[in-house]
């Protein structure tokens, strides 16, 4: 897959799931793939993650930024590193990475709680 590739909804699922290994694989906590396409017009999937610290947070980010970029998607944002919120949005895939208190306090999950989950 290239930069300017035409991304299927397979291969974002694929993508999605091997970046929830590698998430897992770096010990993220509470990793939750959630398909939006149902529920609103405009976002197609959702990565959720829990980091136990902002540098833990911050190196999961970065390394998964590094892992999708070499997927061919390419990232719309320059997200807040230093915030307990890291937000990698690559178009038709957004990578939520939490602190254990941001995730507890926004909820996201009940907020898009009409989503379809993906396992």
């Amino acid at each position: 897959m290239t930069g300017s590739a035409v991304i299927t909804d397979l291969d974002c699922i694929e993508i999605m799931k091997k970046s929830a290994l590698l998430l897992s694989e770096k010990k993220g906590a509470d990793i939750v793939m959630m398909d939006l396409r149902e529920v609103n017009s405009y976002l197609d999937y959702f990565l959720v993650v829990t980091g136990n610290s902002r540098i833990h947070c911050r190196s999961m980010a970065r390394e998964l930024e590094r892992f999708i970029h070499a997927q061919g998607l390419r990232q719309r944002n320059r997200p807040d590193y230093e915030s307990g919120w890291i937000i990698l949005d690559f178009s038709e895939l957004i990578v939520h990475i939490f602190t254990i208190e941001m995730r507890e306090y926004y909820q996201l999950e009940k907020l898009w709680g009409d989503a379809r989950r993906i396992s």
